[in-house]
């Protein structure tokens, strides 16, 4: 229980630094979500701790920064995936007393999630340069050479 503490408050900081709105509704769509599928499709045996939302978050967040393709979301996905992608091999059922179901359903979860909300926050201005200015309507489109 407590070896999802950090995982949830660094995925959490992370989703909610880059998409408030969006991620404020993920986050109680996988919490509800992921308890639901554990409880229609788990084992019959104990699921406890917060390793469903860790793994909603992750997903999340990395389809968050596949699909909305500006700076900050793609930032945020590499970080998250960097140190947090071994828990992809989470949602595969490798040892008896993890419940993978909740690894699994809060994936799926927030995976569909990001899907749902990803236009919920604007996205940021197109940074523009001085050099990308329109040249053709300065001139009269001869070279100077």
């Amino acid at each position: 229980m407590f070896a999802n503490t950090l995982p949830l408050l660094v995925l959490g900081t992370a989703a909610f630094y880059g998409f408030p709105r969006a991620a404020a509704l993920a986050l109680g769509m996988i919490w509800i979500g992921s308890g639901l599928g554990v409880w229609l499709t788990g084992r019959e045996s104990y699921h406890i701790g917060a390793s469903g939302l860790t793994h909603g978050l992750m997903f999340f967040t990395f389809t968050m920064g596949l699909l909305r393709r500006d700076r900050l979301s793609m930032a945020l996905a590499m970080v998250v995936f960097f140190l947090y992608g071994g828990m992809v091999w989470g949602i595969f059922p490798r040892q008896p007393n993890i419940s993978f179901e909740y690894h699994f359903w809060g994936a799926v979860v927030g995976l569909a999630c990001a899907f749902v909300v990803y236009r919920l926050d604007p996205l940021p201005p197109p940074r523009r340069y001085g050099w990308e200015e329109d040249t053709e309507a300065s001139g009269s489109g001869d070279d100077e050479w």
